[in-house]
């Protein structure tokens, strides 16, 4: 299992054992063919696909991505 992924199911979280879920802060967005997302660095996010489709999703890691001591 990916340890970046979330234990709550927003499509049907369960209100006692994750109270605060309720309460989240969102922004709800509907992508048209040919437009693209920007999600910064971990930030966490939820997609759900309204017909067939694909993503594709970028991991990289460079100096310029490094913090600075």
């Amino acid at each position: 299992m990916l340890c970046n992924s979330s234990q709550v199911d927003l499509d049907n979280f369960d209100a006692k054992a994750f109270p605060k879920a309720q309460d989240l802060e969102f922004m709800d967005c509907v992508l048209e063919e040919g437009e693209m997302l920007y999600i910064p660095p971990k930030w966490w996010h939820y997609v759900k696909s309204l017909t067939t489709s694909f993503s594709v999703s970028f991991w990289w890691s460079s100096e310029c991505n490094t913090t600075v001591s």
